[in-house]
């Protein structure tokens, strides 16, 4: 991968009295080919914990480099091509959940967020809310990131469910991104005091943008997103009983492919219900404490009995869920989840 980044901050010379911006660095050039996929995925920073599931497309390599401007991380990346994914189960089990925007200055992008088509040329950005699913290739690419926690995307722009996978290009795309260039070329020689004011400009250039996108582009009086949490909550209060699609349809008013489509990444409704059902058994069944029988258990979300919870729990998880309670309890060291 050729290298393109600006200079860090150790290369230029700082006044006297200056404090520099921190600016973090992750690179794997320096390593030998066959380790730089590995030692990648098992860096510490900026997260411990995997953000996506990866495939490399083709020999990796990558430099990841990062500050903090107020309220956002400001990021600057090259990487080669790459297979992204995050599903639902990755989200359940993360407390990471920002808005991400994404510049692409060199490179492209296709996909699919939740159900949205996606594809991203160079000079264009998008929205990628990481509490949603999605799934998408890029090219070889360098890239500019802005990630804010969920409360300030929350309070900037309001309503996030339309933002997912949006693209945004033209002369709104220029500005945020031709003033990303420059900030970024800039950090160096600027105080760390200023750094809220260029988190906020940052922000401000965004804002605008997703302003006038919004008001060109016709919203859904029922975004799938929308109906997707309101199914979620239905399922969730009635997983003790039966779980018909008809009866889910009639409740949300909504047709059953506009639901099916709400689900699509979990491979449709029920597919949702048995996985929801039996994450809520395994986590009954972690509860040493309270003991509940098995049979009470399966019973209180909605399988017909002990042996039906039986069967779907040793297919998804390896195990039994009595073997899974001695796990948990200490008694079956020798065994583990596949």
């Amino acid at each position: 991968m050729t290298s393109s980044q600006p200079a860090s901050p150790a290369s230029r010379p700082q006044p006297a009295g200056h404090e520099p911006i921190e600016i973090l660095r992750f690179a794997t050039a320096h390593l030998p080919p066959e380790e730089r996929y590995a030692a990648w995925l098992a860096r510490s920073w900026p997260r411990m914990d995997a953000i996506f599931r990866t495939e490399p497309v083709e020999p990796f390599n990558t430099l990841f480099e990062s500050a903090e401007l107020g309220d956002v991380l400001f990021v600057h990346a090259e990487i080669t091509g790459m297979r992204w994914e995050r599903r639902l189960q990755d989200i359940r089990s993360s407390d990471f959940d920002p808005l991400i925007v994404n510049m692409m200055i060199r490179g492209s992008a296709h996909g699919v967020f939740d159900s949205r088509d996606f594809h991203e040329e160079s000079g264009a950005f998008h929205f990628h809310d990481l509490a949603r699913p999605s799934v998408h290739v890029s090219t070889s690419s360098r890239t500019y990131s802005i990630i804010m926690p969920r409360p300030v995307a929350s309070a900037l722009f309001g309503s996030l469910d339309d933002l997912h996978g949006l693209v945004v290009g033209g002369a709104h795309a220029d500005l945020l991104i031709g003033h990303a260039e420059r900030l970024w070329q800039a950090l160096p020689d600027l105080d760390r005091s200023c750094a809220p004011v260029l988190g906020r400009s940052l922000l401000d250039l965004l804002l605008a943008a997703a302003t006038q996108v919004r008001s060109s582009t016709p919203r859904a009086g029922k975004s799938e997103a929308g109906l997707r949490r309101r199914a979620e909550t239905l399922i969730e209060s009635r997983l003790n009983r039966s779980l018909e699609v008809r009866d889910l349809c009639d409740a949300l008013d909504a047709s059953r492919a506009s639901l099916f489509a709400a689900f699509r990444p979990d491979g449709g409704v029920q597919n949702f219900v048995r996985t929801m059902r039996l994450e809520r058994a395994r986590a009954a069944l972690g509860d040493i404490e309270r003991a509940e029988p098995i049979g009470t258990i399966a019973l209180r979300l909605g399988f017909s009995d002990a042996p039906h919870l039986t069967r779907l729990f040793r297919v998804r998880y390896g195990m039994t869920p009595r073997d899974y309670r001695q796990l948990v309890s200490g008694d079956g060291a020798s065994q583990r989840i596949v």
